[in-house]
């Protein structure tokens, strides 16, 4: 059996997404999984020209423009959509046809050519989807999907306003890495990776390229840094962190990383987090219990994540960074704050996902050959 999963590096959450279900799929035994970035291949120079649109998505100038895209098109007809969106990649994934000729196709990212496909008997494969947000648009549904798997109940109410069959879609929670369902040990030995002390809390600010870093310096001085260490994490963005680390090397509390390797070693030892609202860090989060405070969500998927986890009682959400602080304190100092959250991710965190949806998606595989054996 050959597995294709296509993925789209806009954002890290499809990727990451794609990436835990190929490590799933591997588990259970299927040997030829592969995992491509579709619109990167079909389209090199014009992905390119896409991500730095994307990154400029997060000014001020480009949010009120990807905004009014995002809402926009979401009061267009799925159809319509679909009919344009189909024909994007058409030509580089008949060439994955008949490199891998795969038996299943899996996509993390709103793609229709392979579902456009299988209108034609030579490329009858079926086709998955799993949406990657709290969310939906119709940009990620086509007739001819085979399956969908969302991350809660709201998502599926969303598709089946948009026509799909509620039959067709599985309330099966985000795939996220299998470490997070087995956490390490809160151990001292774990801060020490970090240069962290065991005896003090730890809040982690995420997302150095997105604008939240900058107000480090007022956070800090807003809280009780005797008993209170941060740590900053910078990513890829290796300038951020040199001039960061030149910035608060005075700073005895503040530790400043780049891309984290070990992430879930990093959030077993945070006693809240400060970060964009991402789906895949906020799945994380919810599966370790670590308390969110989100910051300044773009419109679209941010948003209409942080609004999902904020109406649960499982994150807050702060628009201004004066905000951020008092939050931070809140969360620390209040037990009953801190199982407010706790609750607010018991109605959220699905645990598995990812080998529910790869059990459904081999079992129905089973069906539909058994059902063109019959034929």
């Amino acid at each position: 059996m050959t597995i294709l999963i296509l993925t789209a590096h806009y954002g890290e959450g499809h990727v990451q997404t794609a990436q835990t279900l190929a490590d799933t799929f591997i588990e259970k035994g299927v040997q030829n999984v592969h995992v491509c970035d579709l619109y990167g291949e079909a389209y090199p120079a014009i992905h390119s020209f896409a991500q730095t649109l994307l990154k400029k998505s997060f000014s001020r100038l480009g949010a009120p423009l990807y905004k009014a895209f995002y809402y926009g098109t979401d009061k267009l007809s799925a159809k319509g959509l679909s009919y344009f969106y189909q024909h994007l990649g058409k030509k580089r994934l008949i060439e994955l046809f008949q490199s891998y000729r795969p038996d299943i196709i899996i996509t993390t990212f709103p793609m229709h050519a392979g579902a456009y496909l299988r209108s034609r008997p030579a490329f009858n494969i079926p086709t998955y989807t799993v949406i990657t947000d709290y969310c939906a648009h119709p940009l990620w549904t086509h007739p001819l999907i085979e399956q969908y798997y969302v991350a809660s109940q709201q998502v599926k109410n969303t598709l089946t306003s948009f026509g799909v069959n509620e039959n067709r879609i599985g309330v099966t929670g985000i795939p996220i890495r299998k470490g997070f369902s087995h956490p390490p040990d809160r151990s001292s030995e774990t801060f020490k990776k970090f240069s962290l002390d065991h005896t003090k809390k730890t809040v982690v600010i995420a997302g150095g390229g997105l604008g939240l870093l900058p107000d480090v310096d007022e956070i800090y001085k807003g809280l009780n840094t005797r008993s209170i260490q941060i740590v900053l994490v910078t990513g890829r963005n290796s300038e951020l962190k040199n001039q960061l680390s030149d910035v608060y090397k005075s700073y005895e509390n503040i530790k400043i990383l780049g891309y984290v390797d070990n992430i879930l070693e990093l959030m077993s030892v945070t006693d809240c987090l400060v970060t964009k609202p991402g789906a895949i860090t906020l799945t994380e989060a919810a599966s370790l219990n670590i308390p969110v405070i989100l910051v300044n969500p773009n419109p679209g998927q941010e948003t209409e994540n942080a609004r999902f986890f904020a109406s649960k009682g499982a994150a807050v959400i702060a628009l201004k960074a004066e905000s951020i602080t008092p939050y931070i304190s809140s969360i620390l100092s209040d037990e009953v704050l801190r199982q407010q959250f706790s609750k607010g991710y018991q109605s959220i965190y699905k645990r598995g996902a990812a080998m529910k949806i790869a059990d459904d998606i081999l079992e129905r595989n089973v069906h539909l050959r058994q059902q063109k054996g019959a034929n």
